[in-house]
């Protein structure tokens, strides 16, 4: 019953969260930030309740810290695009950048309590860095302007969580769990790199670019969360 329950459950979180990419387009209005909120708390729902089927340690209940501070960064990140908030737009980029750190850090700690870390995954991150700080820098020509020390932080920070999700994949045995983790976290890797693009880019508002973000981002965390029930 409880199985049941938890498919019940991803598949609402799914088709919530592709209803939302659908809808979001950029527009700046209360609606498509309403539904972002709504589809950040199933994701975190369908975590907890994962959980709650396999029972918690302190790992999980850690890493559900940050799907928490996910939920936040989503909400803050969504603002900028509003008319009226547009000179609170690079406070607002960090404020979300923050929370977003803050989810990292958890995910971080709890994958290491759940399996294990070893100091090359350091060394793997390094090009992971460099390749999501240059890539837009360098071949998309965008100008980071003001913030580009705080992104370099940031694309060195999630590049050792990518790496250490990689780390998953390579030392545990195959299965749906290391698998579905390691994508998990790459797939955030590649929506926070399109993400560059919308907030930095001459075309940010191009709806094509939200759809890619969106739908990578989301992708990511119903995987991360389906990776606790996996356990």
């Amino acid at each position: 019953m409880e199985v049941s329950i938890f498919y019940v459950l991803l598949i609402l979180t799914v088709m919530m969260s592709a209803f939302y990419v659908f809808k979001s387009d950029g527009q700046t209005s209360s609606k498509p930030l309403m539904l972002k909120a709504i589809s950040s708390f199933m994701f975190t729902g369908l975590a907890i309740y994962a959980c709650f089927i396999n029972m918690f340690v302190l790992g999980t209940f850690i890493f559900l810290l940050g799907f928490v501070a996910s939920c936040f960064g989503d909400v803050v990140l969504g603002l900028p695009d509003f008319p009226e908030l547009k000179e609170n737009k690079s406070k607002l980029i960090l404020s979300g950048g923050l929370f977003f750190a803050v989810a990292h850090i958890a995910y971080y700690i709890g994958m290491i309590l759940l399996f294990g870390w070893v100091w090359w995954s350091l060394l793997i991150a390094v090009p992971f860095a460099l390749f999501f700080y240059l890539f837009n820098r360098i071949v998309m020509k965008i100008n980071y302007g003001k913030m580009s020390a705080g992104i370099a932080f940031y694309s060195l920070f999630i590049s050792i969580v990518v790496c250490q999700g990689l780390y998953a994949f390579i030392s545990l045995p195959i299965s749906i769990y290391s698998v579905v983790i390691a994508l998990g976290f790459l797939l955030f890797y590649a929506s926070d790199i399109v993400l560059m693009r919308i907030y930095f880019g001459e075309n940010q508002n191009s709806k094509q670019l939200y759809y890619y973000n969106l739908a990578f981002y989301y992708s990511a965390q119903i995987m991360l969360a389906v990776s606790l029930f996996f356990l």
